[in-house]
């Protein structure tokens, strides 16, 4: 996901568009974490280092004259989507600005979709249904496999997580080869992003790729934004890591990122996983987004661990441009057990 570097008339767009969704186009005075998080965009999405003042309103009428590239476009209408969950009520009103946004600048986004099912269905009863429907495919082919497409192996791996004592089927999947290739991590030096992988799974008690219980391979990239980030795997550390995953890949932004907000903001049961209220930071979290941002790398692109396991961690994340925690931010996120190290 990027921004680019829009000029000073399209940031005036983007934020009346934001203050557009958080108002439902004026009709609801927006929350004050809302308008936090507004600023916290600005400064950290869209280098303001003053914020623009928030107007309840209607969308910009010149908005899709103003954001005129394909680029600006997706990137806006996802930061759109992510906003009516930050008053954790996901009302039908501002997700409708959202859908408008998003249909006047032609950005068809599966996320969007995702997103206004939820806001008109109060109980989340279509969330198991459209988890196992749309995300499923989506998660498989982006997340799952390697390659963006789901192919059969990705689908054994499927079978064999639900049903491991299926004759033949470990084998099949040479298993055995790949939990004895993650555990052979161990050996290579102490500062290398490999080394760091294996001692994140061994401390957190993860089963690797290939063990019994254990996620596909390509779900291990999960991990290694862990890793990357140095964001912790307590509830406010998987906020930050949804949003710098979100920040970072272009395949399944807010199919990440709005199941989080979900569960970890509104505090609603939307996919299997922990549920609590509140635990958005927006000056954190859009920080956390921008990070994401700012890499040249997107790992839910072709991205293989095998490639750079034995390079240097310190290294690799200065080669894709990860931004590095400013201290007060280190100390504030330490403080809160929201980091790795």
């Amino acid at each position: 996901m990027k921004f680019g570097e829009p000029t000073a008339r399209q940031t005036a767009a983007i934020v009346q568009a934001m203050a557009a969704v958080v108002s439902a186009a004026g009709h609801i005075p927006p929350e004050p974490i809302e308008l936090d998080s507004i600023a916290a965009v600005q400064r950290h999405l869209l280098g303001q280092g003053e914020p623009i003042a928030c107007a309840p309103g209607p969308l910009p009428e010149r908005l899709e004259i103003d954001l005129e590239t394909p680029e600006l476009r997706r990137t806006t209408v996802r930061i759109l989507a992510m906003l009516p969950v930050i008053d954790g009520k996901i009302l039908p009103e501002k997700v409708r600005v959202v859908e408008d946004a998003a249909a006047r600048l032609g950005v068809v986004d599966f996320g969007v979709v995702m997103l206004g099912r939820l806001a008109r269905d109060r109980d989340c009863r279509v969330a198991f249904g459209l988890m196992m429907l749309g995300l499923t495919r989506r998660y498989l082919a982006h997340y799952q496999s390697l390659s963006g497409k789901a192919g059969a192996r990705d689908w054994a791996y499927v079978l064999w997580s639900v049903t491991p004592w299926l004759p033949g089927l470990r084998r099949i999947l040479r298993l055995d080869e790949l939990l004895a290739r993650y555990r052979g991590l161990a050996a290579l030096p102490r500062e290398t992003l490999g080394h760091a992988v294996h001692r994140y799974y061994a401390e957190k008690g993860f089963p690797m790729p290939g063990a019994p219980k254990s996620i596909p391979e390509g779900w291990a990239r999960h991990e290694v934004y862990h890793v990357l980030s140095n964001y912790n795997t307590n509830l406010v550390g998987e906020l930050l890591l949804a949003g710098f995953i979100a920040g970072n890949t272009e395949q399944l932004c807010l199919e990440v990122v709005l199941p989080a907000l979900v569960h970890l903001q509104a505090g609603k049961k939307f996919v299997p996983g922990p549920v609590a209220e509140g635990k958005l930071r927006p000056d954190d979290f859009f920080r956390a987004v921008a990070r994401g941002m700012a890499m040249n790398v997107d790992l839910l692109a072709g991205w293989r661990l095998w490639e750079v396991a034995d390079r240097d961690l310190a290294e690799l994340r200065a080669n894709y441009n990860v931004p590095p925690l400013r201290e007060d931010e280190h100390a504030r996120l330490a403080a809160e057990n929201a980091l790795l190290a």
